[in-house]
């Protein structure tokens, strides 16, 4: 499912129309994304939560084009109890 395919859902479930559900969604993605990129956890109770995880420091080689970037992936989401139960989670 994509951005739109939720915005459609949400709006054949609720009187609330697609241009407001959009500017919503939009609105919610980013503030996840702004607290999150800051160093803060975002729980969603019964969804899961959002976190930065410190990670160490690794040198990534694209073979392709030769070249070596320093990465240090740190974006963690961990399912809540409901959506875990929700699709079978043990």
């Amino acid at each position: 499912m994509n951005k739109k395919e939720l915005i459609d859902t949400v709006f054949h479930d609720t009187d609330i129309t697609k241009k407001e559900i959009d500017l919503v969604l939009t609105k919610v993605l980013e503030t996840i994304m702004d607290r999150v990129s800051n160093g803060e956890k975002v729980q969603l109770v019964g969804f899961g939560s959002f976190s930065c995880v410190k990670r160490k420091l690794s040198i990534v080689s694209n073979i392709a084009t030769h070249s070596h970037r320093a990465y240090n992936p740190c974006i963690k989401f961990s399912a809540g109890k409901f959506f875990k139960e929700k699709v079978n989670i043990s």
